[in-house]
């Protein structure tokens, strides 16, 4: 189900790289599969894995996670499952 797309990014300065099906980087569950917060389809990926994880029917959520990820996750968090559960501890609505 997706909930968040390219069009609801609110920022407009990422790459947009194409990748293989099932490729870890935009497929399947968060895991250790490193992410690269300036890659629109990393970016619209994980932001839609978080909404349908954490049950947020919004877009106006998936918002506040890439606004989030986007201007405030320090440098030393690499992996998709980093990123989860750095958003976690710091996601307020």
């Amino acid at each position: 189900m997706i909930l968040f797309s390219k069009r609801n990014l609110h920022y407009a300065d990422y790459k947009w790289s194409t990748y293989p099906h099932n490729d870890p980087h935009v497929y399947g569950k968060p895991d250790t599969t490193v992410f690269d917060k300036e890659e629109g389809n990393e970016m619209v990926y994980l932001v839609n894995r978080l909404m349908v994880l954490w049950d947020y029917r919004f877009a106006n959520s998936g918002n506040k996670i890439e606004k989030l990820i986007h201007d405030q996750l320090p440098v030393e968090i690499h992996s998709q499952d980093e990123v989860q559960n750095w958003v976690k501890l710091n996601l307020k609505f």
